[in-house]
């Protein structure tokens, strides 16, 4: 008789987490992209709602996973159960390796550019920022150690988070409706 995991997190702390994953740091560069490479307005905003809907898409199917196969291990038991523990384990490789190392790099790149706005350091400045930024986040999970890895305590960091995601993106677009002239 298997037992169902224990249940830790809210259907809030699940819906930041995922807000989390989607939205990261990518809103902060992303949109002058997207922007750059639509032919009007009406294509901008039509990107951003198909991703949005391709995202919700995605949102649902994992839900689905999650209800219907209610083990640990995620995506690894999912992979597992449909092609074998073989590709299980070379995703899972893979996502320690080069997903997860490459999303950490990403955001660390967006802070060291946005950094480097601020204060410069000349050329390199944006990697000097991203490698700051990098051991900083290092540091605080060594001090703060097995605090971070409790789900309950990484759920309200998760919430804390995604609102200073908020707090930036609001930011900028309110800094872009004052700032006048051209972009």
């Amino acid at each position: 008789m298997s037992a169902a995991p224990r249940p830790l997190l809210s259907v809030a702390d699940g819906v930041m987490l995922i807000c989390g994953m989607v939205i990261g740091a990518g809103i902060f560069k992303a949109p002058s992209v997207v922007a750059g490479n639509s032919g009007s307005g009406a294509e901008f905003i039509f990107a951003w709602i198909l991703g949005g809907a391709v995202s919700l898409c995605g949102a649902l199917v994992y839900a689905e996973l999650s209800s219907r196969y209610p083990e640990t291990g995620g995506e690894y038991a999912f992979l597992a159960r449909a092609w074998g523990s073989g590709a299980a384990f070379v995703f899972a490789w893979s996502r320690m390796t080069v997903i997860q190392t490459g999303a950490i790099a990403a955001v660390a790149f967006v802070f060291g550019d946005y950094a480097s706005q601020i204060v410069p350091l000349g050329s390199h400045g944006s990697a000097i920022y991203a490698a700051l930024g990098v051991v900083a986040r290092v540091a605080a999970a060594v001090a703060l150690g097995d605090v971070v890895q409790q789900a309950p305590v990484g759920g309200a960091v998760q919430h804390v988070g995604h609102v200073f995601d908020h707090l930036g993106a609001q930011f900028v677009v309110h800094r872009s409706l004052l700032t006048s002239g051209p972009a």
